[in-house]
């Protein structure tokens, strides 16, 4: 299964390969390895491109989609998938390209959307970092107050 979802590079390799309803084709999906983080279903993960990393204080990685997209309505999709999965908009840069940053406690996403004018296609990069330090461990300083 692939790190950040679909792919198009093999459908042996592709956890939704299975279905085969053609509507479901576009059907937004989660990445895989961050399970709030939804994709909609008219991007491709970039597997070449992306990584993700793991270690015992640390969880996060980028990865990298492309689609024909409207790169405004991606930043809506985006927006409004992010705040229903329980991220909390910290602020976006929009010109050219549109920039994302989102945060949950201990956690940051930013995703950035621009356009590939010959290609004709929306290239998307999530970097995602989460601090994993904290999390099912008692405090080494006593309790916080």
């Amino acid at each position: 299964m692939g790190l950040g979802g679909r792919s198009d590079q093999g459908a042996s390799s592709d956890p939704f390969a299975s279905t085969t309803a053609s509507s479901m084709e576009n059907q937004p999906y989660r990445a895989s390895e961050f399970s709030d983080l939804v994709i909609p279903g008219e991007l491709s993960w970039d597997r070449e491109k992306s990584m993700v990393v793991r270690t015992e204080s640390f969880a996060g990685g980028v990865l990298h989609y492309a689609g024909r997209v409207d790169i405004a309505s991606l930043a809506d999709f985006f927006t409004n998938s992010m705040g229903k999965n329980g991220w909390k908009l910290a602020g976006s840069a929009k010109y050219k390209n549109i920039l994302l940053a989102f945060v949950k406690p201990n956690k940051t996403c930013t995703i950035v959307l621009y356009e590939d004018k010959l290609l004709m296609r929306t290239l998307v990069s999530i970097y995602l970092a989460e601090d994993t330090a904290g999390i099912n461990q008692a405090n080494p300083f006593g309790s916080s107050r």
